[in-house]
């Protein structure tokens, strides 16, 4: 009796995942373990139901000693009460099916209408955020800062944030950046891993403290405080990394791709309040340029290799040989004192010796000056861009600060020649909402084609299908309600949800057709059977599904966030979807069933097979 149901019900499960492995792509990467997982453990509670389950069974029902248990007075309360259920439902679906297109119809239009207006609601974003436990803080600081300023306003952050409650610690670096074993020397730029006590709202934090490092009134320095991303972990092709939005503007001039680029960076600042934004690369800093005058140095016998190695001693010494200490060598370094280097000047009067050891200064055979130089030039397809990086604030969502980005641009008239380059970050965040449609289609369309394969029809397969819709409607109604974003997660979820959905009316339906076969009665008569006797393992499994789902969508412990928006969709969208199974799978298995809709099917296949036959014959020709 049930052999055909748990096979149709199981095979429906597997291969509403087989999408997510023939795919592949960024997806398919990330989930790929989590659907091998599921898919394994459902063919194999398979092999478990069709004969380990029986052969237990079997040896149990074989034993007489009972311990009483299904006399307790809580027990037979609850039998007594879902047979009084059983009853008022069958009362209350035969009234129904005698209204079902009103019912069918009041459905779609509460359901479909109103997902078609919450949908549109419901942020988007690529992943969810995942609490790392820590923050990160970037500083980027004003042309011509000296070291010693980074390191006095780096000593000044540390100190307000080792004041906070939630800091465990901070790991700060000054002029430059560490990762590993690697080192960035830089004095324009600054950066603060935190590490936070256990349970702290990383966002809540991020957003305190981005409040009170703006009150410290730094002229010309950015100070931007964000959740720690998970290394490695990279969602999009954004040329800017640990960045969630990404803007590139691409142009000729170098200056005025500079202007056009703070032009744009001040309006974000002034009018975008989801992101907080910065310059991916520092400002064109200042620096000291020697210009020689290559036929007076001819003249005298220097070279380019010479004069060189001479400013390099002045400034950053040189190693001539080294001292054996022990067992280890040491340099010895070869340079000038501070104090003789400070201004520009002052280098005018390095000696230089010629091939005759005559003595000349730098400033008789180069002219010094000042000027500025980029202190990184960036590329893309050869084309030199200004990078601006974005990260979202707490509550915000990509999808939202995506759309606020291009109202913001949408005020700003770019100098001619400057042009805005199509964002990594909204591409990746439009694909995902893409492949929502096409992996969920897929999923349905092969349920569909497994279960019309082992119905040898169409219709009964149709009638099962009609339960996906409104899962999805619930899922929709879940994601709007509690206002979790739509992204990667939701997507693997709705395919999930795709396959378990479609179990109650499997089991429902199948016992239907095989009343109406036993008993030779009409569709109605075998559903208005089938439908009570299926009530209670329909609400078992349901109940048992939602309820291990229920702790997923709360988001209980550390990095449950990840997955949270895939227990969200199936959590709602199991429930709302075995309450309308209930009635509203046995109004479409009579409406389908129906005379009427039967003799449309059957002048219906016979128009395509009239057409194939004239294909046919056409190709003949």
């Amino acid at each position: 009796e049930l052999e055909s149901a748990l096979v149709a019900s199981t095979t429906t499960n597997l291969v509403a995942v087989l999408p997510f492995l023939l795919i592949g792509g960024f997806v398919s990467l990330l989930f790929n373990e989590l659907i091998l997982t599921i898919s394994f453990a459902v063919a194999a509670s398979l092999v478990v139901a069709l004969t380990v389950v029986p052969m237990f069974t079997s040896r149990l029902l074989a034993v007489r000693w009972s311990s009483g248990v299904s006399e307790f007075w809580l027990l037979r309360s609850f039998r007594q009460r879902l047979d009084g259920l059983r009853r008022n439902y069958r009362g209350v679906l035969a009234r129904v099916i005698r209204h079902r297109v009103w019912v069918i119809g009041l459905a779609v239009l509460l359901l479909g209408g109103g997902s078609l207006l919450m949908v549109n609601q419901i942020p988007q974003e690529i992943l969810p955020s995942i609490n790392t436990g820590q923050a990160r803080l970037f500083a980027q600081f004003p042309p011509g800062t000296t070291l010693e300023a980074n390191r006095r306003v780096m000593a000044t952050v540390d100190q307000l944030l080792v004041e906070q409650p939630e800091v465990e610690y901070v790991f700060s670096t000054s002029g430059g950046f560490l990762f590993g074993s690697n080192t960035t020397e830089n004095p324009l730029r600054g950066s603060s891993t935190i590490t936070l006590q256990p349970g702290t709202n990383v966002a809540e934090f991020v957003d305190r403290m981005t409040r009170e490092l703006n009150q410290l009134n730094l002229v010309d320095t950015r100070l931007r405080l964000t959740p720690e991303s998970v290394r490695g972990l990279v969602l999009n092709n954004s040329p800017i990394r640990g960045a969630e939005i990404d803007l590139a503007l691409q142009g000729q001039d170098e200056q005025t791709l500079r202007r056009a680029g703070f032009q744009v960076l001040s309006a974000l600042d002034e009018q975008a309040s989801l992101a907080r934004y910065r310059p991916d690369a520092d400002q064109p800093q200042p620096e000291v340029q020697i210009r020689p005058d290559w036929e007076r140095a001819a003249a005298l016998g220097l070279t380019a290799q010479e004069i060189g190695d001479t400013i390099q001693t002045a400034i950053q010494g040189s190693v001539p040989t080294q001292l054996q200490r022990g067992d280890r060598l040491v340099d010895v370094r070869v340079q000038l004192p501070e104090q003789a280097i400070e201004r520009p000047t002052q280098l005018r009067q390095l000696p230089l010796f010629t091939n005759g050891n005559q003595l000349v200064r730098l400033g008789d055979v180069a002219q010094i000056e000042t000027g500025e130089s980029p202190a990184e030039i960036q590329r893309i397809n050869q084309r030199q861009v200004f990078l601006i990086a974005g990260n979202l604030t707490d509550g915000a969502s990509l999808g939202a600060a995506l759309n606020e980005v291009d109202q913001v641009l949408a005020t700003i008239d770019l100098p001619e020649g400057v042009t805005l380059l199509p964002s990594s970050s909204a591409e990746s965040n439009r694909e995902i909402q893409a492949s929502l449609g096409v992996l969920g289609g897929l999923a349905a369309f092969l349920v569909f084609v497994v279960m019309a394969v082992q119905y040898n029809s169409l219709i009964d397969p149709l009638v099962i299908m009609v339960t996906v819709p409104f899962a999805l409607a619930g899922g929709i109604l879940g994601l709007f309600i509690t206002q979790t974003a739509i992204g990667a997660t939701v997507l693997v979820g709705a395919v999930l949800l795709v396959g378990i959905v479609v179990n109650n009316a499997i089991i429902m339906v199948e016992l239907a057709n095989q009343i109406r076969q036993q008993e030779q009665v009409d569709h109605a008569t075998a559903i208005l059977k089938a439908a009570p006797e299926r009530l209670q393992p329909i609400l078992m499994t349901t109940i048992t599904t939602v309820l291990g789902m229920f702790p997923l969508a709360l988001g209980i412990g550390e990095g449950s966030e990840f997955l949270q928006p895939l227990g969200v969709v199936v959590f709602s969208g199991l429930s709302v979807a075995t309450l309308l199974t209930l009635f509203l799978i046995p109004c479409f298995y009579t409406l389908f069933h129906d005379r009427r809709w039967s003799r449309y099917q059957k002048r219906l296949l016979g128009r395509v097979q009239g057409s194939q036959s004239r294909f046919k014959e056409g190709v003949k020709r």
